[in-house]
């Protein structure tokens, strides 16, 4: 594919551009064929939690999640970053208790709740505590220890990678892993390959029974709950509940984003250059737009996050958040 020019993210101040953003993006088919690219398709990217979609198959299509008997709510949160709201950790918290393990079992660390940054750092409130419940979930059935499940040689990793591997193309190792924010590993790959992966999973044609139905699962229960998947007023929520179960969204930190659109046979894999969460936000509503991926009124309900007008301490208009010319 011929080289493609950044998308461009500007920000203004007053009558001038202030700074500006690159975003690599590719829409993608679900043959996982590149109908569109920005920038470079081929980027070496860490997912970050736009993964936690594809970390989750292993605890559904091995039977973890059903023995345990896994809400959909649950499984929501198994791939959410949410907001540490009290409906996000009272539900975490009541998984934990059903499997007869409490948040010291979880790896994940402690951080304030999004939705409350003053407020005390909790275990809990981790964006990832849904994510490290699942694999504990994971570990109970494969009757390993949990203890130290976030190595990358631990089973219930291996299972993991060896998941995210299949739908992504590549064979992943550990030795090609990050440590993310919340412990657990993760790959690094090319953008291009994440975009696979999330094709293959709207479009699990090529995988068993086992893998389609998990797919099916995981796409069901972050569509149904996307207050669970982020939390009040976060761009992937209020998309999907705009939505109404036509899109799928995740965001992943560093900027990473990506989006699942079955009716439309389309994926959408992005990552901002910089890192910059605002960059990705505002890309992710522009390809959604540009290659008429949403409806109207979808795109009216993130629009205001994506673009906003930027303000100062005083409340005043100083500029505001626009897609560059490509």
């Amino acid at each position: 594919m011929a080289a493609n020019s950044p998308l461009t993210v500007e920000i203004t101040r007053g009558p001038a551009v202030e700074s500006s953003h690159a975003v690599h993006a590719l829409v993608m088919n679900g043959r996982g064929e590149i109908t569109a690219a920005y920038g470079n398709p081929r980027r070496l990217t860490f997912p970050r939690s736009s993964l936690k979609p594809l970390q989750s198959l292993a605890l559904v299509e091995s039977g973890a999640a059903d023995e345990a008997g896994m809400s959909t709510a649950e499984l929501a949160l198994a791939c959410a970053s949410h907001s540490g709201e009290e409906f996000h950790t009272t539900t975490v918290a009541g998984w934990l208790r059903r499997l007869s393990f409490s948040d010291a079992d979880l790896e994940c660390g402690a951080h304030a709740p999004y939705a409350a940054p003053c407020a005390p750092a909790t275990i809990l409130c981790n964006n990832c505590s849904g994510k490290h419940t699942g694999m504990l979930t994971l570990a109970k059935f494969l009757k390993v220890s949990p203890k130290d499940y976030v190595n990358p040689l631990h089973p219930v990793q291996q299972k993991i990678l060896a998941a995210i591997s299949e739908m992504c193309g590549q064979a992943l190792t550990p030795a090609g892993c990050g440590i993310d924010g919340c412990s657990a590993p993760n790959p690094a790959m090319p953008l291009e390959d994440l975009g696979r992966g999330l094709a293959r999973l709207m479009n699990p044609a090529a995988f068993d029974a086992k893998r389609k139905a998990a797919c099916a699962r995981i796409f069901a229960a972050m569509t149904q709950h996307p207050e669970l998947v982020g939390g009040t007023g976060r761009i992937d929520t209020v998309l999907m509940q705009a939505a109404k179960g036509r899109i799928m969204a995740k965001g992943g930190g560093e900027a990473v984003h990506v989006a699942v659109i079955p009716e439309k046979d389309a994926v959408i894999a992005l990552k901002a250059e910089d890192g910059a969460g605002r960059a990705s936000q505002a890309a992710l509503v522009h390809l959604l737009e540009r290659h008429g991926l949403a409806l109207p009124e979808v795109l009216g309900a993130v629009r205001n996050i994506a673009f906003p007008v930027l303000k100062n301490w005083r409340g005043l208009d100083v500029g505001q958040i626009r897609m560059g010319k490509t």
